[in-house]
């Protein structure tokens, strides 16, 4: 079982970013379904959406955080791939969409945000690339600190019930429960048993949660995606 360095996971996205290889829906400006879902549930909530502040950890390169701040939500995008966040930037300008900052960061290292100074943050398949329990439990207490009390944290990311990868932590396991190796560009991925989320976030509530699934094909082969729609709140 192989295990990935931090810094090496970090130059695998680099590339990643600079010539999108594997995610290419990622590399898009169509923003996440799982997010959109979000947005909708927002609205939903009746809540003051023009006022509302928010952040996404691993915004990539930045779709996500340009659907958000098209609804004129103030948004604050930061990943930790320079490549990314310079696309990200552009793609922002050339939309002009104003009230978006993004910033180079990394979620396993201090955030560069007050307390309490968000109303949400959004999670979208980002936690499921830190290689690290310790560095999975060190962004979820920076989230903890950067939402306002009464603020949510959306979470979409990986099902151990996914079919594809099921079959990647079968054939390419790592050396940590549920996780995997990607066997074309070694970058690790952990998938999630709903329990593991519970405990993960059990210092928020959960107050909304979907389980999606879809199909979707990989190296030509289709597959039964399944992925968690969790939204707790602080």
């Amino acid at each position: 079982m192989k295990s990935v360095s931090h810094d090496e996971q970090k130059r695998m996205w680099e590339k990643e970013h600079r010539k999108p290889y594997v995610l290419l829906p990622m590399d898009s400006n169509l923003p996440s379904s799982g997010v959109r879902m979000f947005w909708d549930w927002l609205l939903e909530s009746s809540l003051k959406t023009n006022a509302l502040r928010g952040v996404e950890m691993g915004c990539g390169k930045g779709r996500n955080c340009m659907l958000l701040a098209s609804h004129a939500v103030k948004m604050t995008g930061f990943d930790f791939s320079k490549s990314a966040i310079k696309e990200a930037t552009k793609r922002a300008a050339q939309a002009k969409i104003n009230n978006i900052d993004f910033i180079v960061s990394d979620a396993t290292k201090s955030w560069p945000f007050e307390s309490n100074q968000f109303d949400f943050a959004v999670d979208c398949f980002a936690s499921t690339d830190i290689e690290s329990e310790q560095g999975r439990a060190f962004a979820r207490n920076e989230l903890l600190r950067v939402i306002k009390p009464g603020g949510y944290f959306f979470i979409y990311t990986l099902s151990t019930d996914d079919e594809f990868h099921k079959e990647m932590i079968k054939t390419s396991p790592s050396s940590q429960k549920n996780s995997f190796t990607h066997p074309t560009t070694g970058k690790f991925e952990k998938v999630f048993e709903r329990d593991e989320l519970i405990s993960l976030y059990s210092d928020f509530t959960l107050i909304h949660e979907k389980r999606v699934q879809k199909n979707a094909s990989f190296h030509g082969k289709e597959y039964k995606c399944s992925h968690f729609w969790m939204i707790f709140q602080k």
